[in-house]
């Protein structure tokens, strides 16, 4: 079988390619796409959309779904419960759950700013008249209501019952009997990242762009081409509504003549 024929120069171009690859896939040898400001600050959005796993809750936005309260302490201790309804706190290594157990769900109370906590078993979490905390209701009323609250600083947050009473998470005990906020009332809250609420982003008046119909559906009138390009200009100066009515009067007018 006669082989293909190869010449000098042929070696030296198959040489280049290969190295091009080998510098391809190290990330190297390649001059780097250049990325505006704009796009940089999208894939930060983007990421911080996408982020995944726990996450400390920032603000009330955040208070939703699979939930951990947590005492930041040496070492830290969060609240967990059981398969009877028990209330207890468990000393955890790290800021992810190890254990179902240490997952409540969080829920709104509809047309209400309170809360509710449900165990691993769906029972909802009960705080007594005397700040005994169980998870053992089925049902909601007084005693499952609860006011979350974002501290001042930090990433505290304070539990209040329907007693008027904060809960106190300790390496011993919770409970909900506390007339103050101290450290111990002030609690970390983690949550699942994709369970997060994001606010709705709003358009910026000024940034978007207005189209003809746009314009002559507000004049309720076709436009010529000058009447177009001085609204759209009022329209980039914030007063739009002012040159709309000064357009309408002058229609007028001409109507009137």
């Amino acid at each position: 079988m006669v082989s293909k024929l190869t010449f000098k120069n042929d070696m030296s171009k198959k040489r280049k390619r290969e190295k091009a690859v080998e510098e391809d896939d190290l990330g190297v040898g390649y001059e780097s796409k250049k990325v505006t400001s704009s796009e940089t600050a999208k894939n930060e959005v983007d990421h911080e959309n996408d982020e995944e796993g726990w996450v400390t809750a920032k603000s009330k936005d955040d208070l939703n779904g699979p939930c951990m309260f947590i005492l930041n302490d040496s070492p830290p201790v969060c609240m967990s419960s059981d398969g009877s309804g028990k209330v207890f706190p468990t000393v955890i290594k790290s800021f992810d759950p190890s254990n179902v157990q240490q997952v409540f769900v969080l829920g709104n109370i509809v047309q209400s700013d309170k809360y509710t906590l449900k165990s691993y078993l769906g029972k909802y979490f009960t705080v007594s008249k005397y700040g005994v905390c169980e998870a053992t209701s089925e049902a909601i009323g007084r005693e499952q209501e609860l006011e979350i609250e974002r501290k001042g600083t930090g990433d505290g947050w304070v539990i209040r019952s329907a007693w008027d009473r904060y809960l106190c998470l300790s390496p011993n005990d919770v409970r909900c009997d506390s007339e103050s906020v101290g450290f111990k009332e002030t609690l970390m809250i983690r949550v699942q990242a994709k369970f997060r609420k994001h606010p709705k982003r709003t358009i910026d008046e000024s940034q978007r762009k207005i189209h003809t119909r746009e314009l002559e559906e507000k004049v309720g009138a076709p436009l010529d081409y000058d009447t177009v390009k001085m609204l759209k200009r009022a329209f980039k100066g914030g007063r739009l509504n002012e040159a709309i009515l000064d357009v309408k009067e002058k229609r007028k007018t001409d109507h009137r003549c």
